[in-house]
C-alpha cells in the first residue's frame, strides 16, 4: 500500500522542478556560504566521528606541510582542534575546491581505515567467494558514506562523485551508475591495486583543470588499461604495448574475441595510441590535451574496462 502512495512532486512536474531544481554541474568555489552550510548540515552526522576528523587533519597537514591547512591542530594536536579545523576548511576556504576535495579524500581514507582488519574465511567458501565478501566488508562503511555524500552533492550540482577509487568527475547519471561504479567496484579488489592507482591518478589529474593535468590524465588512463591487461595475462604488471597485450589477452580468452569486439578494440587502440602520442606525457607531446579530449579518454577507458570485465563474470 505504501509504495502506491505518490508524493505531490511525483505527480506534478512543475512542483518537482521548483522543489528540486537542476543546477547543472558546478565546482565547489561557485557555492555560496549559505549553500556550503546547508551541505555541512546535511552531512553533519556523517562528519560527526571525532577520530575520523583527527586522522583527516593529521594526514592533511602531514601531506601538505607548507600549507598546513589545519592551523589550530598544528600548534595543539587535539581532537577538538581537528574538529575546528575540519569545519573551518569545509566552510571557509576561499577558492578552496582543491583543499576541500582533498579534505574529503583524506576523510574517506579515514573511513576505510576503520575496516582495515580482516575477516575469517569460511571452510565452505572458495577463494574467489571469500575475496568478494572481504572486499564488500572492507568497503561497507565507506559505501554508506559515499552514498550519502553523492546524494547531497547531486542536490547541489557539485561536479564530482565519490567512488571506491576516489573523487571522479561527474558524468551523466546513467554513465556513472552503469559504467563507472560497476567498473570501480570490480577493481576495488586488492588484485587490481596498480590499475586503481593509475585510475586514481587520472581522476586527480583531471581535477587539476589545466593543460598539464589533462595531458597527465590521458597518460594515466591508457596506462591503467595496460596494467589491467598485464595483470589479466600475467597476474602482475610488466611491459608490453597495448596492441600486443590485446592480442595476447584475446588468445588466452581473457577478453572478448568476437568480430564486434575486435573492431572495438582496434578502434580504441588507435584512439588511445594517437591521443597519448599527441597530448600525453609518455612522449614529447605535440600539444597539451584539453578538457574535452581528457574526458573522452577517461570515458573510453571505463567503457573498455567494463567490456573486458563482463568477460570475467
Amino acid at each position: 500500500m505504501l509504495e502506491k502512495f505518490k508524493l505531490w512532486s511525483n505527480l506534478e512536474p512543475k512542483a518537482k522542478q521548483e522543489l528540486h531544481p537542476d543546477l547543472g554541474l558546478r565546482n565547489w568555489d561557485e557555492l555560496s556560504r549559505e549553500e556550503r552550510e546547508k551541505i555541512w548540515h546535511h552531512m553533519e552526522y556523517y562528519f560527526s566521528k571525532a577520530d575520523r576528523k583527527y586522522y583527516t587533519i593529521l594526514f592533511l597537514n602531514e601531506g601538505h606541510k607548507y600549507q598546513s591547512y589545519g592551523k589550530y591542530f598544528l600548534t595543539d594536536s587535539s581532537t577538538a582542534n581537528a574538529s575546528i579545523d575540519f569545519k573551518n576548511i569545509f566552510l571557509n576556504c576561499e577558492n578552496g575546491q582543491h583543499i576541500v576535495f582533498e579534505l574529503i579524500s583524506y576523510y574517506s581514507k579515514a573511513v576505510l581505515m576503520e575496516q582495515a582488519e580482516s575477516i575469517y574465511r569460511s571452510s565452505k567458501e572458495t577463494e574467489i567467494e571469500f575475496n568478494e565478501r572481504l572486499t564488500e566488508w572492507k568497503y561497507q562503511k565507506f559505501d554508506a558514506f559515499a552514498n550519502r555524500l553523492n546524494d547531497v552533492f547531486e542536490h547541489f550540482g557539485i561536479n564530482v562523485v565519490l567512488t571506491r577509487c576516489g573523487l571522479i568527475p561527474k558524468q551523466e547519471q546513467k554513465i556513472i551508475q552503469e559504467v563507472y561504479k560497476p567498473v570501480l567496484k570490480f577493481l576495488s579488489n586488492e588484485k587490481w591495486k596498480p590499475v586503481n592507482r593509475e585510475l586514481r591518478d587520472a581522476f586527480d589529474s583531471f581535477q587539476q583543470k589545466n593543460d598539464t593535468g589533462y595531458s597527465s590524465c590521458v597518460t594515466h588512463s591508457v596506462t591503467a588499461i595496460e596494467a589491467f591487461l598485464q595483470i589479466l595475462i600475467n597476474g602482475k604488471t610488466g611491459k608490453n604495448t597495448l596492441g600486443n597485450l590485446l592480442v595476447e589477452a584475446q588468445k588466452q580468452g581473457s577478453i572478448p574475441n568476437d568480430k564486434f569486439s575486435n573492431q572495438i578494440f582496434k578502434n580504441l587502440e588507435s584512439i588511445f595510441a594517437q591521443e597519448r602520442k599527441e597530448t600525453g606525457d609518455a612522449h614529447p607531446k605535440n600539444e597539451y590535451a584539453n578538457e574535452k579530449n581528457a574526458l573522452m579518454i577517461l570515458n573510453l577507458t571505463m567503457v573498455f574496462l567494463q567490456h573486458c570485465i563482463l568477460c570475467q563474470k
